[in-house]
């Protein structure tokens, strides 16, 4: 794997049944809704929904580690998904992409960490979002980084330069499409209770998204093999 990404923005709806006009007067343990929370969608509107996360394989997009969480921001999921894609995978990639839902200075002291720990064999390239007020963030880096830069004005101008942009800018080819191709063939909702349950629910939806992709992996090679082999 020589490069993950992490995808934050799928917010998997929690699929309710038509409620009766008495059953509307109270809510039970045992209501769908059950450890969703409200979140904003990707069309502007308000469900109760689960935050699904995914690591992608940059080769063949193939989903290296999930999670399920019922947090509406993505901050808090860096250093868990890292070390989720770690354990499964037995080492890190060459590369892990974030976007800026995932940067904060916390996040940043834990990416400086695990590259020191790996001799830069892992580098990390999380965007840093819209530029503060007292923030210097050169349009085209040139010359030795300031020594009182922060981690974040760092990264901003890691992402700044040439190879910077060429490397991040492959996020948008590796995750993007696979989330795409998961609601377009299996929905955007989940159908299971409770958070265990739909985070259960959820693997099972990446597992399917890999099967396929094996599937073509494996259509491709016996079309592109000669014939009579």
């Amino acid at each position: 794997m020589s490069a993950a990404t992490m995808k934050p923005r799928s917010r998997p709806r929690v699929r309710t049944p038509r409620k009766t006009r008495s059953s509307r007067r109270r809510r039970n343990a045992t209501s769908p809704t059950r450890n969703a929370r409200i979140m904003k969608t990707a069309d502007g509107s308000f469900h109760y929904c689960y935050n699904a996360q995914g690591a992608v394989d940059s080769d063949y997009q193939v989903i290296v580690a999930t999670e399920l969480t019922n947090i509406g921001v993505d901050v808090e999921q860096v250093q868990p998904m890292v070390e989720k894609t770690r354990a499964l995978m037995g080492a890190l990639p060459g590369q892990i992409l974030f976007d800026a839902g995932y940067c904060s200075n916390k996040n940043l002291e834990y990416a400086k960490t695990i590259e020191a720990d790996t001799a830069g064999a892992t580098e990390f390239f999380i965007a840093t979002g819209r530029v503060k007020h007292g923030e210097r963030f050169p349009d085209v880096p040139r010359g030795r980084i300031p020594a009182d830069a922060t981690l974040r004005e760092r990264m901003a101008r890691k992402l700044k330069t040439k190879r910077g942009r060429a490397v991040y800018a492959r996020r948008k080819a590796i995750v993007e499409p696979v989330f795409g191709q998961i609601h377009t063939r299996q929905g955007k909702f989940v159908l299971l209770r409770g958070l265990e349950q739909a985070g259960h629910e959820w693997n099972l939806i990446a597992g399917c998204h890999n099967l396929m992709k094996l599937f073509s992996m494996q259509t491709q090679a016996a079309l592109a093999a000669p014939a009579g082999t």
